[in-house]
This record gives structure tokens, C-alpha cells and sequence, in this order.
């Protein structure tokens, strides 16, 4: 945000004393709305929100636009910024109770994030490939768009719908068979993500490292475990 207000103020410099003294209001609004940030007047989920667009402190201003001139109007003006990049919530009902309770919109909110979800770790498992490991950060990429939650969810389902494939190993199958993802509902194909099962394996056993067994991610979507037939042996990419 820092750099989008220099750029601004590179662009004031060129522009002649009257053009200036036009726009200078807006300059002192992005001082403004940089303390505001710099000073911790928003939620941590809002702020990440907020950070992930390329240009966040244009979302800021436009939305300060709109707000009547009073001491909230910078805070409303990043709230509603960031509510433009928020992740809505899972929605966890069916599709038929959503249309029956008028919650339509909220149903295809959530299952066009999860659909973006499964294309996003689908692109940052192929970027991040080298043709022989994945990286860390392979993982911190997408939890940079989407919840961990989320990521869980897709990460499951397309686990649980592909069962017989042995290059996901015997350990991630036993995981999957415990995330009860019944909220994505009875035709999970929209969401699911389609890298490489082997590489998308390793993507797997790097997100519960880092992040379920890390933080000992909430027993909320468990599900006592099921032991199916084994099929084989793991095989190892």
C-alpha cells in the first residue's frame, strides 16, 4: 500500500500547482487510510483480506468515496475494501434447503470459492513443481487465497472420490476417510482438484504437516474413520 501512495505522489509532481492542490486531498486521505492500517484499526481476517488484492489501497479509496466525511468513514471505507477479497463462509446446508430458505446466494458463494479453491492448488502444484519435489511454499500460496478449512475440504473430497488410486498414499487415504465433507455436496467434481495424483499426494502430506498437525486443526468436520479394503501397497512418486 506503501507503494501504490508514492506512485500517487509521483504522479501529483508532474501534475501542475492547481492539479495538485485538486488532488491533494486525496493524498492526505491515503496518509490517512495507511495509519489507519499501520495502527492495527482492523480485524487481522480483514487486513489479509484487504492485502490480497493488487491494488489495495485503490479499493480503499474507492470505497472512501462513498462514505459521508466523519471520523468512521476511513474504517468503514477499508472494512467494505476488504469485504470485496474476503472468503464468504462455507455454507453448509444443501442446495434445496438453500433454495427454500432463500440462502441461493450464499450456496453458489460458497461452492464458486470452492471451485476456485481446487483450481488454485491445481495451478500451485504445477508452478511449483520441479520435476522431482515440491516446495514449501507450494502450500503457503494457497492459504494465502483460502482458509485452511477450505483447502482441507477439497483436498478430502478429492481424496475420498478417487479411493482406488494408489499414488495417493495409504496414509493421506486414511486422513481423507476421517474429513466429513458432506457440505460440498453429492457432486463434488466442480470443486475437486485434477494435478497429478502423485504430485498432488506430496501436496497433501506437506499441508497436514504444516498445517493440521501443526495447529491441530479443529475436530469440527472429523469423522470416526472407516477401514475399507486395502487395494495394495503405497507407490511412491
Amino acid at each position: 500500500m506503501l507503494e501504490e501512495k508514492e506512485r500517487f505522489r509521483e504522479e501529483l509532481l508532474s501534475m501542475g500547482p492547481e492539479e495538485i492542490l485538486d488532488h491533494a486531498w486525496e493524498y492526505t486521505a491515503r496518509e490517512d487510510i495507511l495509519m489507519a492500517v499501520e495502527y492495527g484499526d482492523m480485524e487481522e481476517g480483514q487486513a489479509k483480506a484487504l492485502l490480497s488484492s493488487p491494488s489495495p489501497l485503490a479499493d480503499v479509496m474507492k470505497e472512501y468515496r462513498k462514505q459521508e466525511v466523519n471520523n468512521g468513514a476511513i474504517l468503514a471505507a477499508l472494512e467494505d475494501a476488504a469485504k470485496l477479497h474476503m472468503e464468504p463462509p462455507i455454507y453448509r446446508q444443501t442446495a434445496q434447503y438453500a433454495m427454500e430458505h432463500g440462502e441461493r446466494e450464499a450456496y453458489f458463494a460458497s461452492r464458486r470459492v470452492f471451485e476456485a479453491c481446487g483450481n488454485a492448488i491445481d495451478e500451485s502444484v504445477n508452478s511449483h513443481f520441479d520435476g522431482m519435489h515440491l516446495p514449501d511454499s507450494v502450500v503457503r500460496d494457497v492459504l494465502t487465497k483460502y482458509s485452511a478449512e477450505r483447502v482441507t475440504l477439497v483436498l478430502a473430497r478429492t481424496v475420498q472420490e478417487k479411493e482406488w488410486d494408489l499414488r495417493f498414499s495409504r496414509a493421506n487415504r486414511e486422513w481423507a476417510r476421517t474429513v466429513d465433507t458432506s457440505c460440498i455436496g453429492k457432486e463434488p467434481y466442480y470443486c475437486m482438484a485434477t494435478a497429478h495424483p502423485a504430485i498432488l499426494d506430496g501436496f497433501i502430506s506437506l499441508f497436514r504437516k504444516q498445517v493440521l498437525e501443526k495447529d491441530k486443526a479443529p475436530q469440527a468436520h472429523k469423522k470416526p474413520a472407516k477401514h475399507p479394503q486395502e487395494r495394495g501397497d503405497d507407490i511412491e512418486l
